[in-house]
């Protein structure tokens, strides 16, 4: 099984050369000279979007498993007819907390809330987890704070310096009058990422697929990570 690999960045390169281990696969970075093949495959985009049009015309036709990791795409909008994955994050652990959040997020309607995120100062897509925890919450999407300031991030949110180019932290805050919840994420470079993505493909390998658009969370929900 060709498992192609989409994008030129951080993320697509991190994975990309990451032992990934995954038998009879074979990881390559897809190019357009593969567009022709009549096989299925899985498609992990990790990309701005530039070569999605070639990906989808491969999937439709081979019907391989796209796997989004990228966010604010069309991807997240359409109705396919080959497997798409939808992924705002690929930590499995933080994906389960998110999950958590989804299933018992009306619990914390009636509550003050507040959502903070930080990524890397060269992010300039959509925070796509944050805005996961937000609609688990029925919290704006326009009221989370965004935080690109390494100043900040070192000083104040506690980013080791080295991660500063390469990290993703979340923090929840619910409240009601003196009593007060924190949840609070925080991811440190891409080596879990990779390692996620390799689960991610391994449950891909073990299930049968529709030939429809899944979030990352409906695998969760259905034990199948």
């Amino acid at each position: 099984m060709k498992i192609f690999i989409v994008g030129s960045g951080k993320l697509a390169n991190a994975i990309l050369t990451s032992n990934l281990s995954l038998q009879s696969c074979e990881i390559l970075k897809w190019e357009s000279q593969y567009q022709p093949l009549n096989e299925k495959a899985i498609i992990v985009h990790a990309g701005s979007g530039r070569q999605l049009k070639e990906c989808f015309e491969f999937c439709t036709r081979t019907k391989s498993v796209f796997i989004e990791l990228s966010t604010g795409l069309e991807t997240e909008k359409m109705e396919p007819d080959f497997p798409l994955i939808i992924c705002p994050n690929t930590s499995i652990l933080l994906l389960k907390t998110l999950n958590i959040i989804k299933v018992n997020g009306k619990y914390f309607e009636n509550y003050a809330i507040s959502i903070t995120e930080s990524h890397q100062s060269t992010k300039k897509t959509e925070p796509g987890t944050a805005y996961a925890f937000a609609n688990s919450l029925k919290f704006p999407l326009d009221q989370i704070v965004s935080i690109r300031d390494s100043e900040i991030q070192l000083n104040k949110i506690g980013i080791p310096k080295e991660y500063l180019d390469k990290h993703a932290y979340h923090k929840i805050v619910i409240k009601d009058g003196n009593d007060e919840v924190t949840i609070e994420t925080k991811v440190l470079g891409h080596d879990s990422y990779a390692n996620g993505v390799k689960t991610i493909i391994e449950t891909v390998l073990k299930y049968s697929l529709e030939n429809k658009k899944y979030t990352i969370l409906d695998l969760i929900d259905n034990n199948m990570l």
